[in-house]
């Protein structure tokens, strides 16, 4: 079973150029300088990051039950 993580990446967060990464089964991908809106599900922003980045068939078979979602 893939494992997916996407993870807010501090890259350049002084200077406003900070955004997210999407890491496949321990293999850190492509950097997306993408952020949630304010008032974005926080779900739903991941869905599109993958979607973006892996295709929207990995979107719909991740097993969004059991995932762990942080915002911090």
């Amino acid at each position: 079973m893939s494992r997916i993580i996407v993870t807010h990446g501090y890259y350049g967060c002084d200077s406003g150029c900070c955004g997210h990464v999407i890491e496949v089964n321990g293999v850190e991908g492509e950097f997306s300088f993408a952020h949630p809106g304010p008032h974005e599900d926080f779900r739903a922003f991941a869905e599109s990051i993958i979607a973006a980045k892996l295709g929207p068939d990995h979107v719909k078979d991740l097993d969004w039950e059991h995932c762990i979602i942080v915002d911090d």
